[in-house]
């Protein structure tokens, strides 16, 4: 027997979370409806791939038709809004100790009430003292009418007791498993399960039953109430829904009158929890088509909402990241997701206006008191540079950063909207978080081409130990396997290179890192570094290769083509060659004239046929070597003034940088 149903073509090893769920939705088209045997979903489920079991899009509205009905059965109760996380895991706990059923308590209970599931899966957070498993029902008729389809399932819920309520939305997709635990092979008479599910009804709380319906209750599951005529009822909101005409209410009404109720209801989103802001804001202004928000037919076209326009001037677009965006040519105004709750909704409080994101797209940001420290830690960082309390401390380094300030600051935001749920710290304790170049570029308000820019002065931040940079095999497992996931889902073939994912942990500005902080910076200016020339093999020439790891941990080693294999990286034949040539320049002319101008070098090194070198190329070379070159020839780099040059003879404009011998000048 073939069944229709939706299965991801990812296939994952743990629970997906954050932007990985919002990337299966994503995938999980009605248009990828296909047919498979119940031993191929079997397969696919222990493979990995997650499942939607009805022919349904991302949203309820969409659904065609099912034939396989699935549970989820946590083992855990319901959350409300207004318990702390201790007061969840003391109630989990009692939970555990009075109400846990075992997959075995389940499938007595199964054969009890004569209603076998075709088989039964764990859950990626199945444990053995804490069962968590789906059960899957299969019809030997497909059901094509959707509120039969709803009452079958919400019938299956209330005869199996104490499951998921989620599990009440057609629409909803269910994650693979590690093991199959029982299989019966058992398939269910679709007209008897009609004939049961029939007296099935969607009521709310506020439409209260008879205190002898009340009375009634579940025995499995409080959700559910039974009364007099055994009519099942499932209690699945806080307010009777009312019938609406589209032409008089619809979400564009609904978001300026900030109607919770009648949104949630109508988006029917999936729940969903985000390890951080980051994740939350990713997934609300990159994954949410504001076209269908707004319920546009030609979400390319349309009369402006915000200004009285005659002809269509407007129009939805994603950008190059992958943001959808509000535009009107008529009025100018260009807006995100969340520029349109707040205009439409007239929201004067921002977090408000997130409030009401969560709430319409049922979205969770979860936060741990870990999580809250290390928030609190990058705050104080920001309060160091803002108080000058660094500046005072670390005056030299103050000066170096100075002009860059701007910068670091973005990414301790960036740090703080990135802290996981999790512990992720790097060996000293500091906290972890990635970002892609591409997002970097973004919040720094520089051009996505320029990454070098965003290197260089990241290594500013890392050499005064402001910053640092961790190499992927210091990186945690699930770290690495989120992050990769971003980086995967990235938008846009052409702009790969964009999507590379960097490391970072943020350690704590205070008086044990003070005095480290101000020797980088007296370092710096000894060396006389300048952001403009930094690269990996400046500092391998100049202070090592121990260095140059440190501040480049993701170019530590390279595949050399000679020896076919992976060797760590030292220099290239072709700078040893060009430096070879630079060293040349100057002893030439400090043979002839004592001293050697910078754009001399240069020009030498451009003119050179052999070498074949741009003047922007032969900039980046001397830079890199300069400083390996006059440590190892007593030689020293100035600018001239007007006595140096008027004893030098330097005919030049201006007063250029010079390199002569150590001592030959009393400058």
């Amino acid at each position: 027997m073939k069944i229709k149903m939706l299965i991801d073509n990812k296939q994952y090893s743990a629970k997906p979370e954050g932007i990985e769920i919002g990337g299966i939705i994503n995938r999980l088209t009605i248009d990828k409806v296909q047919e498979y045997s119940i031993e191929e979903l079997k397969k696919k489920i222990l493979l990995g791939n997650t499942v939607r079991p009805s022919c349904c899009g991302g949203r309820e509205n969409t659904w065609q038709s099912q034939q396989i009905f699935m549970i989820d059965i946590d083992n855990k109760p319901a959350k409300t809004k207004e318990m702390s996380n201790e007061e969840y895991k003391l109630l989990c706990h009692e939970y555990l100790k009075t109400k846990h059923r075992t997959y075995k308590d389940i499938i007595e209970h199964c054969k009890n009430i004569k209603l076998m599931p075709n088989f039964i899966y764990t859950s990626f957070n199945h444990i053995d003292h804490w069962h968590k498993m789906r059960l899957v029902f299969v019809l030997n008729k497909e059901i094509n009418d959707i509120t039969m389809a709803k009452k079958i399932q919400l019938y299956l819920m209330s005869s199996i007791g104490e499951v998921d309520e989620q599990c009440k939305n057609l629409n909803r997709i269910y994650f693979a498993g590690k093991e199959i635990l029982f299989n019966s092979g058992n398939i269910l008479d679709s007209d008897e399960i009609i004939e049961l599910s029939k007296d099935i009804s969607i009521v709310s709380n506020h439409s209260k039953p008879s205190s002898s319906e009340s009375s009634e209750k579940s025995p499995h599951n409080n959700k559910y109430i039974n009364n007099n005529n055994n009519n099942i009822y499932i209690i699945v909101g806080t307010k009777t829904p009312k019938p609406h005409n589209t032409r008089d209410k619809n979400n564009i009404l609904a978001i300026k009158n900030r109607d919770v109720e009648y949104l949630k209801n109508k988006l029917n989103h999936p729940h969903m929890v985000f390890n951080n802001n980051q994740e939350f804001y990713d997934y609300i202004f990159k994954e949410i088509d504001l076209g269908e928000l707004l319920e546009f037919h030609n979400p390319k076209s349309f009369k402006c909402i915000f200004h009285n326009d005659n002809n269509p001037s407007a129009g939805i677009f994603k950008t190059e990241d992958g943001s959808w965006i509000y535009n009107c040519f008529g009025c100018g105004v260009s807006y995100n997701l969340l520029g349109v709750i707040e205009v439409l909704g007239k929201f004067r409080s921002r977090p408000k206006a997130y409030k009401l994101i969560r709430e319409i797209f049922n979205l969770e940001i979860a936060e741990t008191e870990w999580q809250k420290e290390q928030k609190k830690l990058i705050e104080q960082n920001l309060r160091t540079l803002d108080t000058g309390e660094l500046e005072k401390e670390c005056p030299q380094a103050y000066k170096n950063i100075k002009s860059n300030l701007k910068y670091l600051r973005k990414l301790l935001y960036i740090a703080m909207d990135n802290v996981s749920t999790e512990k992720m710290t790097d060996d000293e304790d500091n906290v972890l978080f990635f970002a892609s170049t591409r997002f970097i570029c973004n919040s720094m308000g520089i051009k996505e081409g320029n990454t070098k820019e965003i290197s260089k002065k990241n290594t500013l931040f890392a050499y005064h130990k402001l910053l640092n940079k961790v190499d992927n095999s210091e990186v945690p497992k699930d770290l690495l396997k989120r992050s990769q996931a971003i980086s995967i889902n990235s938008v846009g073939d052409k702009n790969k290179k964009y999507r590379h994912i960097n490391y970072y942990s943020i350690p704590s500005y205070n008086n044990m890192l003070f005095p480290e902080i101000e020797q980088q910076g007296q370092a710096w200016k000894e060396n006389n570094y300048t952001i403009k020339g930094l690269s990996r093999e400046m500092f391998f020439r100049k202070e090592g290769q121990k260095i140059a790891d440190w501040l480049y941990p993701q170019y530590k080693q390279v595949y050399d083509k000679q020896q076919e294999s992976i060797v760590d990286r030292t220099t290239t034949y072709r700078s040893d060659k060009r430096t070879e040539r630079i060293v040349h320049i100057i002893m030439w002319y400090l043979d002839e004239t004592n001293y050697c101008l910078e754009n001399d070098i240069i020009c030498n090194l451009v003119l050179d046929q052999e070498l074949g070198i741009k003047k922007s190329e032969a900039e980046r070379q001397l830079k890199k070597s300069l400083p390996e070159i006059l440590d190892a020839y007593g030689l020293q780099r100035i600018r001239a003034n007007k006595q140096i040059k008027k004893k030098l003879g330097i005919a030049d404009k201006g007063y250029p940088f010079i390199i002569v011998k150590n001592g030959s000048l009393s400058v």
